[in-house]
């Protein structure tokens, strides 16, 4: 779901949030595989890769687990932005790309 990658300590600051936010985003990102840290990060990038102002719609869909999953890249997309769409739509739905 999310790359293997480790982050230096030096990268990392400390941020105070409500328990039971922290509560709910543990159970959510140890649910998902992944570390609190690294959850945290996941939602602030995907806030910021929108808009300001653009409304953000929630759409559910049953992929089948043997499904064929494919994200077909945009006409002028860059290496960089595909990659993390790819990452965005693989934690969504539970696969890759």
């Amino acid at each position: 779901m999310f790359p293997a990658a480790r982050t230096a300590m030096g990268d990392l600051i400390r941020i105070e949030i409500e328990r039971d936010v922290a509560e709910s985003a543990t159970r959510r990102a140890a649910a998902e595989g992944l570390t609190l840290t690294a959850y945290v990060s996941l939602l602030l990038r995907r806030s910021f890769e929108r808009a300001p102002g653009e409304e953000s719609v929630l759409v559910y869909d049953h992929v089948e687990d043997g499904g064929e999953f494919h994200i077909d890249r945009e006409s002028n997309e860059d290496d960089e932005s595909y990659r993390r769409r790819r990452a965005l739509y693989g934690s969504l739905f539970g696969r890759r790309g």
